[in-house]
């Protein structure tokens, strides 16, 4: 059997070109820093083994060898070149957070209230046993909800992703508890009824967790740069 398109999934899969050409920015952009950053001060530093303060990688043979090898500026060498690779890396984690804010921009309050809503109705039909709820966690899996919400949503890599990066955000156990005290003063809805009271509560973690997978950030990449820089400084120092 073929699957039908909703014109909600048509309108993700259209919002996906969007993201597709983010995430393409984003990996041309590690791999640039990675090119130009990582590879460039890692061959300037390279070319200074053999300068002042490396008396003994001059003398040639077995001795300039030992002296590279027992040297903390073959180490620094190492840890230079070994951040070409994280630019890149680097470059693609940001481009798949790119790739989701733009569907998050996109479509974020229709992904909000169908999550929550296929989250509640999953939770709502769970017996009302004794230590029945404390199990919904292992019930509501990113897997299991993709699937259920492919109808609508599609089966693009990027509503998975969001998908799974909300159930992992959210926090089940809390919000449980919260539900309990609610029904403890007030009348519990059967087993299976929706309850308003837990769909709103959803509703608002699941729209804050989609906020925030939103909010653009740059700290990992600052962060390298930062310790790129260092290390680079302490090459220098230790070629001086």
């Amino acid at each position: 059997m073929s699957k039908t398109k909703t014109p909600f999934s048509q309108s993700i899969a259209r919002t996906g070109f969007k993201a597709g050409a983010a995430f393409a920015g984003s990996v041309a952009i590690g791999v640039a820093l990675a090119l130009l950053l990582g590879g460039g001060l890692f061959f300037v530093y390279v070319g200074r083994l053999n300068g002042p303060g490396m008396a003994g990688a001059r003398a040639g043979g077995a001795g300039a060898l030992l002296a590279l090898l027992t040297s903390p500026a073959v180490l620094v060498a190492v840890l230079l070149v070994a951040f070409v690779p994280l630019y890149v890396m680097l470059g693609v984690a940001q481009g798949r957070r790119r790739a989701l804010r733009h569907v998050v921009a996109a479509h974020g309050d229709s992904l909000s209230e169908r999550l929550s809503a296929a989250i509640a109705g999953r939770i709502e039909a769970m017996p009302r046993a004794h230590g029945a709820l404390e199990r919904a966690g292992e019930a509501l899996s990113a897997n299991a909800l993709a699937d259920q919400l492919a109808p609508a949503l599609g089966t693009s890599r990027a509503v998975r992703r969001i998908i799974a990066f909300v159930v992992k955000r959210l926090p089940l156990s809390d919000l449980l508890r919260q539900w309990r005290a609610q029904r403890e003063t007030s009348v519990p809805a059967e087993a299976g009824r929706e309850d308003p009271a837990l769909r709103a509560m959803l509703h608002q973690q699941v729209g804050d967790a989609l906020r925030d997978m939103a909010m653009p950030s740059h700290t990992l990449l600052w962060i390298a740069l930062g310790a790129h820089a260092m290390l680079f400084g302490v090459g220098l120092w230790l070629t001086r």
